[in-house]
C-alpha cells in the first residue's frame, strides 16, 4: 500500500489533537523531582519534571505561578496537576501545569504555613512578649511523654548539670490527634504549680509526628501562660510552631535542660570570687577606718587639748596685773574694777570649764564611735567567714548526693545485675555472639553466668528469615 508524504506540520498537529483532545490526559496528577528551573522576567516556569526512569518537560504560566505557595528549587519533589499539550513549534509534548504543592507533606504543610502567617500577623511570636528565665531556677515542671527517651535525657542531664534542681512530672502524649489537649491539660497544671521554669520536650519524627506541636489552641495557651517556658521538640532539624511561642527554644530536649538551668561548676566559680571579694572588701574598709581613727586622735586638739585656752589663760593673768597696779584711782573705782576683774575671770573660768568638758565628751564620744565601728566590722566579718563556710559544706553534701546517686546509676546498669536475673553472654573464639548466623553446629561456645562461665556444643540451630509470601523460613 503506497503512503501518502505529508509536512512535518501535518504531523504534528494531527498529534497535538490527539493528545489534547484525550479527556485521560485533562487534570492529569503527576509526581517528580524539578529539575532544570528556570524563571525568566515573562514570569513563567519552565522546568522538567523526573523521576528514575523518564523525563517531562512543564511550563506554568506566571498566573498560576503567583499562587504557589512556597517557592520549588531544583531537586524538590513535588505534585503538579495541569494538561498534556504538545508544543508545536519543537514538536515537544509537555504538561501545562495549573496547580504545584511540595511531595510528602502536602496539605499538611501548606496549613502550617498559613497557620505560621497568622499567628506571626498576631504578634503571638514576637520578642517583645517572650519573658525571661530566671538566672538560677530550682524548680522545674517538665511536661513530656511518659517512660520516653527524651525524659530519660533530661534527668540525665539535670544531674550533670544542675542535681540541686526538683523536677516535677507531667506526663502528657506527644503524639497523635488527642494529643494537643492532653498537653495544653499538662501546661495548666504545671502553670499553676508556680514553678520557676517549665520545660515541654519531646524526641524526633516526622511532620506527621510532630504534627500535635503545631495545634493553634496549644499556641495561644503557651502565648499567655505565667511562668516562662522552653521547649525542646525533635531534633537539630525539626521546627515546630510551640518554638516560635516559647520564652526560649532549644533543637533537643537535652538542648532545653541548657538553656534553662546553669552549670553548677559554673556557679560554685562565681559563688567562690564573690566570697573572695567580699572579704577583700570588708577588710579594706576596716583598714581604712582603723587609718582614719589613729590620723584623728594624733590630731593637737586630741593630744595637747590645753593648747587651746592656755593662750587665753595667760592673757588674762596680764590684764589682771595691769588693772591691780592702778594705784591711783579712787576706792570705789578699785572695788568696782576688782568686782569686773572677778566676774570676768569667772567668765573665763567658765568658759575654759565648758571648753574642757565639751572636749572630754567630743574626745570620748570619737573613741567610742571608732571601738563600736570597730567590733561591728570585726562582726560582719565573721558572719561573712560563717556563711562562706556553711555554703562549703552545703556543696560538698550536695556533690556528696550527687555522686551517690551516680554510683546508684551505673549499679543499675551494671551487666551483672542483668546476668543475675538469669541471662547469659555467649561467645565463641573471644567474640560476643549476638546474631544466630554467627553460629554453625559442633561449634564450641563459651557461656557466661553471673557467678562462673560454662562450655557447651550447638546441636542445632533455629532462626527467621524475612518473610516471603507470607511464610516463614527456619535454618
Amino acid at each position: 500500500m503506497k503512503r501518502r508524504l505529508i509536512p512535518v506540520s501535518v504531523l504534528v498537529n494531527y498529534l497535538k489533537g490527539q493528545i489534547e483532545d484525550n479527556p485521560v490526559l485533562h487534570g492529569v496528577w503527576v509526581e517528580g523531582e524539578i529539575s532544570n528551573l528556570r524563571r525568566p522576567y515573562s514570569g513563567h516556569w519552565y522546568f522538567s519534571l523526573k523521576d528514575e526512569q523518564a523525563s517531562l518537560p512543564c511550563v506554568m504560566f506566571r498566573y498560576q505561578a503567583s499562587a504557589v505557595a512556597f517557592t520549588p528549587k531544583d531537586g524538590d519533589k513535588v505534585m503538579l496537576t495541569g494538561d498534556v499539550t504538545v508544543y508545536e513549534k519543537e514538536g515537544r509534548m509537555q504538561l501545562r501545569a495549573m496547580t504545584m504543592k511540595p511531595s510528602g507533606m502536602g496539605d499538611l504543610y501548606l496549613q502550617l504555613q498559613a497557620l505560621t502567617k497568622k499567628l506571626r500577623e498576631e504578634g503571638l511570636f514576637d520578642e517583645s512578649h517572650k519573658k525571661p528565665l530566671p538566672p538560677y531556677p530550682m524548680s522545674f515542671g517538665i511536661v513530656t511523654g511518659n517512660d520516653t527517651a527524651a525524659k530519660q535525657d533530661i534527668y540525665r542531664t539535670f544531674l550533670n548539670r544542675w542535681p540541686c534542681a526538683q523536677l516535677t512530672d507531667y506526663p502528657a502524649p506527644v503524639q497523635g490527634a488527642s494529643a494537643a489537649p492532653k498537653i495544653i491539660e499538662a501546661l495548666k497544671k504545671a502553670d499553676e504549680a508556680g514553678h520557676d521554669v517549665i520545660l515541654l520536650v519531646r524526641g524526633g519524627g516526622s511532620l506527621e509526628d510532630l504534627w500535635c506541636f503545631n495545634d493553634e489552641n496549644l499556641v495561644r495557651f503557651i502565648y499567655q501562660m505565667k511562668t516562662p517556658i522552653v521547649t525542646g521538640v525533635g531534633h537539630e532539624t525539626d521546627t515546630t510552631l510551640v518554638d516560635f511561642v516559647a520564652d526560649e527554644k532549644a533543637n533537643t530536649p537535652t538542648g532545653a535542660v541548657e538553656k534553662a538551668a546553669p552549670d553548677y561548676h559554673e556557679v560554685e566559680v562565681r559563688l567562690q570570687n564573690a566570697s573572695r571579694h567580699m572579704e577583700h572588701a570588708a577588710r579594706t574598709q576596716l583598714e581604712r577606718w582603723k587609718d582614719s581613727y589613729a590620723f584623728l586622735s594624733s590630731r593637737p586638739c586630741f593630744t595637747s587639748p590645753t593648747k587651746l585656752y592656755e593662750d587665753k589663760a595667760m592673757r588674762l593673768d596680764t590684764y589682771r596685773e595691769k588693772l591691780l597696779n592702778i594705784s591711783r584711782l579712787s576706792l570705789t573705782e578699785r572695788n568696782r574694777l576688782s568686782e569686773y576683774t572677778h566676774a570676768m575671770t569667772q567668765i573665763m573660768h567658765d568658759e575654759i570649764s565648758s571648753c574642757r568638758t565639751m572636749l572630754n565628751q567630743k574626745t570620748a564620744s570619737l573613741q567610742f564611735s571608732a571601738e563600736k565601728t570597730k567590733l561591728r566590722e570585726e562582726n560582719r566579718l565573721q558572719n561573712l567567714k560563717a556563711e562562706l563556710n556553711d555554703s562549703v559544706q552545703l556543696e560538698k553534701e550536695r556533690k556528696k548526693t550527687a555522686l551517690g546517686h551516680t554510683i546508684a546509676l551505673l549499679d543499675a546498669y551494671s551487666p551483672l545485675k542483668v546476668m543475675a536475673r538469669g541471662y547469659s553472654v555467649v561467645s565463641k573464639n573471644g567474640h560476643t555472639v549476638n546474631d544466630i548466623h554467627m553460629l554453625s553446629v559442633q561449634d564450641e561456645v563459651n557461656l557466661r553466668f553471673s557467678n562462673g562461665t560454662a562450655e557447651a556444643v550447638i546441636t542445632n540451630t533455629e532462626g527467621k528469615e524475612e518473610r516471603d509470601g507470607g511464610k516463614e523460613k527456619d535454618i
